[in-house]
């Protein structure tokens, strides 16, 4: 290879989305023997051993930004490295840098997540907590002078819906826009019956409990409400767990009878046992992009029910892998029973689910992001 990738990320670790994407991103570079390297404050676990790391603003890394202070935390967090990101990619003239939304500049502009869309959708909902949180206008203006300002070569999409938002709020030529979805560790997440059998122990469910899984921040947004209304109208042997760093109290008070089945796990570092532990994976979120817990489930043999949202309706085929639901519990609950009742059709969906995510490995996703640095680079007509 005769180019240089730099990504350019706050946080580079296997804890959330876009985190772990950088991270996966780097074994793929390395083994494909691209050299590379990352601008980054936070290094939550160490990358593949031909990466190198640049840290700038490495104190920000004492700062939270995740539990009960987030916003905060974030506030502080996201515009500092930003800045420090920005005048550390010109340290890198002859790269192709890609950021995953982390600096103002660059070649490749990874785009996880629309804001304005977000925020658009929580309107519609009548939601409007998310005033209190001074990070959304951070967000708007960075988005509007990286995106709208169109100050990268290419623009990538998670999703096709993804492509669409940035083309409806900000205007980007279809011409500058790739579709790369996120990947799937298909190592880490995989079938793991004694995994599974020992996160049921320590969380005290039953052997043969059917067990429905929740995972996610921002509760609201991504439905638990109804994933908890679902389970209440199920019988007796069904549990819901719920893995997330927010606080249970005011989701267990939801709860009519399913109380003594509900189970709160807190944040996990463990996330593909308890994938493991599950019968079926439920996610009726309001807004996504492409969603790595569906396909993380899906990697785990794991049928899954959510809304068709986002990248969501890329991958979620009826009666395939899963099924696709509203936000009704009463409908996620009819779904569920059809899923866990059928011992024939839950087989089928395993089966699909894990076929599905094969088509996500991360070697194939990687290999997307060398052909565009090749190509933005001019090594791809040099050859």
């Amino acid at each position: 290879m005769t180019f240089e990738i730099v990504q350019i990320v706050q946080e580079l670790s296997s804890v959330g989305g876009v985190e772990s994407v950088a991270l996966e991103l780097t074994g793929v570079f390395g083994r494909a023997g691209v050299p590379n390297s990352v601008i980054a404050s936070t290094i939550g676990k160490a990358p593949d051993r031909r990466t190198m790391i640049e840290r700038v603003a490495p104190w920000l890394a004492r700062i939270p930004t995740r539990g009960a202070l987030r916003h905060v935390g974030r506030f502080v967090v996201v515009p500092l490295f930003t800045l420090a990101a920005t005048a550390a990619a010109r340290r890198h003239p002859g790269a192709v840098v890609i950021s995953h939304g982390d600096s103002l500049r660059g070649d490749v502009l990874v785009v996880h997540a629309v804001n304005a869309e977000n925020i658009a959708e929580k309107r519609r909902a009548g939601q409007w907590r998310w005033m209190l949180n001074p990070t959304h206008l951070w967000v708007a203006l960075r988005d509007r002078v990286m995106i709208g300002g169109l100050r990268y070569k290419m623009f990538v999409a998670v999703s096709s819906r993804v492509a669409d938002e940035l083309q409806r709020y900000y205007g980007v030529p279809a011409s500058r826009i790739r579709i790369i979805p996120n990947g799937i560790d298909l190592h880490r997440f995989r079938p793991d019956p004694a995994a599974g059998a020992r996160i049921r122990a320590e969380l005290g469910v039953p052997a043969t409990a059917k067990l429905v899984l929740f995972i996610g921040n921002e509760f609201d947004r991504k439905g638990l409400a109804h994933a908890i209304g679902a389970v209440d109208l199920l019988d007796d042997d069904t549990w819901l767990v719920v893995v997330g760093s927010e606080s249970p109290a005011p989701w267990r008070r939801r709860a009519r009878r399913c109380g003594n089945r509900l189970v709160f796990a807190g944040s996990r570092h463990d996330v593909e046992a308890f994938y493991a532990a599950a019968d079926a994976f439920v996610f009726p979120t309001s807004y996504e992009t492409f969603s790595l817990v569906c396909m993380e489930a899906m990697a785990c043999e794991v049928p899954v029910l959510a809304t068709p949202v986002g990248g969501i309706e890329d991958y979620l085929r009826d009666d395939v892998n899963g099924y696709r639901i509203s936000p009704d519990p009463a409908e996620i609950a009819a779904k569920l029973r059809r899923v866990l009742d059928d011992p024939e059709l839950h087989a089928r969906l395993r089966r699909g689910a894990r076929a599905t995510a094969e088509r996500y490995g991360w070697d194939l996703v990687g290999a997307a992001y060398i052909a565009l640095a090749a190509e933005l680079s001019g090594a791809a007509t040099a050859q």
